[in-house]
């Protein structure tokens, strides 16, 4: 591995020099006005690039007079589409053939500023994609806290760089900008339905026969070690039931084992319209879906990030992972954590979320102050 990444360096130094762009301080990063910024994260997590929606508001508001336009990967396209700081959305995809075409579309657009923002690791394709551009200038992370050490040859100006996040991922997404003088004191995140996807909401509910005030849960997470477990899920959406709630069951791609265990368990004496699984829906319909709910349980993953910028009474639940740096900032999210992981012979990834008891899960859950009562006293709705 190490051999390999040598070998890469030694390669692609020759082609950052080559594309090497004038250089930048941070006073003349600041003086430039660009009619047209091109932004670059194309990294596949959701809950990520939920969070990264404030940097793009900093960039936005540093330059209120440019256009400001994203390159995502197809999996985040429907967080960011309809987002208000963004003018257009590029979507990178990797067959190497439409390579070509995309790096066209860029260029037509002609940005005058690329902005490379990095997360927990430094991606070499971002950078190129930046470079790439026609952009005269690019704006990049330190490449070298990452074992790279490829940036001091081509941006005009670098970031910092730093691979642990260390406070809040908002705030750590921030930083690198805050650095260079591109800021806001917003760290709200964003994810807005479309007019069509808020119809297509509507349709869901009232094909599934959901009526005002009901809950929600998502019983799956992308990391299974964030997955409490199914059964516990189940015996809640029953408890909910039986207080004659109607509780809507979302998920993703991802929770195809979690939504099955759930299905199996919560099927069992329920009565009839109690518990419903919503169909596969994109990201729009269902921030639209929780835009109408009452309430939201979920584990540590993306769709806990939409609840939080669509501001739903939501109990997230947490076990690996820190809330004090993964919790969405809205003041309507609540968080419950696992501290101990239990033994669990089927492997290290399991174990992580079972310090939850159902009953504590319960209790807070069912003591959140739902969408009637934050809406009646004025909250966001």
């Amino acid at each position: 591995m190490a051999a390999t990444r040598r070998a890469k360096q030694f390669l692609m130094r020759p082609l950052a020099r080559a594309l090497r762009r004038p250089p930048l301080d941070p006073a003349g990063l600041a003086a430039l006005r660009p009619a047209r910024i091109l932004v670059v994260r194309q990294h596949n997590q959701m809950g990520d690039m939920v969070c990264a929606t404030p940097a793009l508001r900093a960039i936005a508001r540093t330059w209120p007079g440019a256009e400001v336009a994203l390159v995502t990967s197809p999996g985040n396209v429907e967080v960011v589409r309809h987002n208000p700081d963004l003018a257009d959305v590029f979507v990178f995809e990797r067959p190497l053939r439409r390579v070509p075409g995309f790096l066209r579309r860029l260029r037509a657009w002609e940005p005058d500023l690329a902005i490379v923002l990095s997360s927990v690791s430094f991606s070499l394709t971002s950078a190129l994609i930046g470079l790439l551009s026609g952009a005269r200038h690019v704006v990049g992370g330190d490449s070298r806290p990452f074992g790279w050490d490829f940036s001091g040859h081509c941006f005009s100006l670098q970031m910092p760089g730093e691979p642990e996040v260390t406070t809040h991922a908002i705030e750590h997404g921030l930083a690198p900008l805050r650095a260079i003088g591109i800021t806001t004191d917003d760290l709200s995140t964003v994810v807005v339905p479309s007019d069509a996807e808020r119809r297509q909401a509507a349709q869901v509910r009232e094909q599934l026969g959901l009526r005002p005030g009901f809950w929600a849960l998502h019983p799956g997470a992308g990391k299974r070690q964030n997955v409490w477990p199914a059964g516990r899920f189940a015996a809640l959406a029953h408890r909910a039931a039986a207080n004659g709630r109607q509780v809507l069951v979302l998920h993703g791609p991802a929770d195809r084992e979690a939504l099955a265990l759930f299905a199996g368990l919560a099927g069992k004496d329920a009565p009839a319209g109690a518990v419903v699984v919503a169909p596969p829906c994109a990201v729009g319909v269902a921030a639209a879906l929780l835009a109408d709910a009452d309430r939201f349980l979920c584990n540590d993953t993306g769709i806990m990030h939409v609840a939080g910028a669509v501001r739903v009474p939501t109990l997230a639940l947490f076990g690996p992972t820190d809330p004090a740096r993964w919790k969405p900032p809205a003041p309507e999210v609540v968080a419950l954590r696992s501290f101990a992981r239990r033994d669990d012979g089927r492997g290290a990834e399991y174990g992580w979320m079972e310090g939850l008891e159902e009953d504590i899960v319960w209790s807070a859950w069912a003591a959140l102050a739902g969408r009637a009562v934050t809406n009646r006293d004025g909250g966001n709705g």
